[in-house]
């Protein structure tokens, strides 16, 4: 069975949140297909630090963030609008700034109106309107964050880090890193409104980067990269509560970690999350009351394991190691186990996403 899916790469120059100045090798944008866990680059496409993309599999468009301080002359970074076709040609649209310094996530709203695009450096959350067509408006919102937390080289001020829908409601919730919250918003149409009594505090330090939702909506999992927790809550009708936490890392594990990335395979058996610095991935077997029950942990292949995604099928893991310019390959077997069986050579990837053509 032939997938697709894209990669976002890191092109120039970065200033990361840890005080790093990242050298990017990659190219842009590559369009690849996926089968019998063999991958093929088909189509490349040059485009500035693409860290973060989405796909609306509808119109055939790519949403690409562009993780930079200043952008079309502008402070702030930006986001560009990409076309494809079925057989990987991909074509840029428009550009846009973000109004924001490093945007490193992008999601399409559930109702198709807008896109949420979380902006780490400046703590705050652009909203760009769409039209039926996946075309976006010029008119903008940009919301900004207020705050800091304990840590001080990493919390010294908000740090947007992601933008999660929630499954039942009009709610978008943004991972902080910065105030260590999700500060939720009401949206209607292609607007957003903060609403306070949504927003959930988390402990001083945690660092929340990212978060999913269980399949049955029930349940939410935040990944928290200064802490390397996982942590569970409990969701009923816009209401988190917070169950426990379990940790990434082995107890003897002395060195340097931050977590990145945490998926859930399409069953809603499995959870796994991404440490860098210890360079692997975590598996937990979701219980029936959502909680988190550890299976293994196993090197990722390379270093610094940036962003992965689990296939369709649920039948393999994709690992992007950032810093040594690969992508690993792993098959889930039946009870969570992971088996590396493939890896390529590329430049820099920090974003793997699946489609359906």
């Amino acid at each position: 069975m032939k997938q697709y899916f894209v990669i976002g790469s890191y092109t120039e120059p970065i200033l990361f949140g840890t005080g790093e100045v990242f050298q990017g090798k990659g190219k842009g944008i590559s369009f690849c297909t996926f089968e019998d866990g063999k991958i093929e680059i088909k189509k490349e496409i040059a485009v500035k630090n693409p860290s973060f993309l989405c796909v609306d599999e509808i119109n055939k468009k790519i949403y690409a963030v562009n993780e930079m301080k200043e952008y079309l002359g502008k402070t702030g970074g930006g986001m560009t609008q990409l076309t494809y076709d079925e057989e990987g040609n991909m074509s840029i649209e428009g550009s846009w700034n973000t109004y924001g310094e490093d945007p490193c996530h992008i999601a399409i709203g559930p109702n198709g109106q807008f896109v949420a695009i979380a902006n780490y450096s400046s703590g705050s959350v652009t909203l760009y309107p769409m039209d039926e067509k996946g075309n976006v408006k010029n008119d903008y919102q940009l919301s900004k964050h207020e705050g800091s937390s304990i840590y001080q080289s990493r919390q010294e001020s908000p740090h947007a880090h992601s933008c999660i829908f929630a499954p039942d409601q009009e709610l978008l919730y943004v991972a902080d890193l910065g105030i260590d919250k999700l500060v939720a918003y009401r949206y209607e149409g292609s607007v957003a409104y903060s609403e306070d009594s949504a927003s959930v505090r988390i402990p001083a330090g945690s660092g929340p980067r990212y978060g999913e939702f269980g399949k049955d909506g029930k349940h939410f999992y935040l990944i928290n990269e200064i802490s390397s927790q996982v942590m569970h809550f409990t969701y009923v009708a816009g209401k988190m509560e917070f169950q426990n936490a379990v940790n990434t890392l082995p107890p003897d594990f002395t060195g340097n970690n931050t977590c990145s990335d945490l998926h859930i395979t399409p069953d809603g058996k499995f959870l796994y999350a991404s440490n860098r610095g210890h360079d692997s991935l975590a598996c937990y077997q979701i219980e029936v009351d959502g909680n988190l029950t550890f299976v293994e942990r196993q090197f990722c292949g390379g270093k610094t394991p940036r962003n992965f995604a689990i296939d369709p099928t649920g039948n393999y893991i994709l690992v992007g190691n950032q810093d040594s310019d690969t992508i690993t390959v792993f098959e889930i077997k039946e009870n969570g186990h992971m088996n590396q069986v493939n890896q390529m050579n590329t430049g820099t990837p920090v974003c793997i996403r699946f489609f359906k053509l």
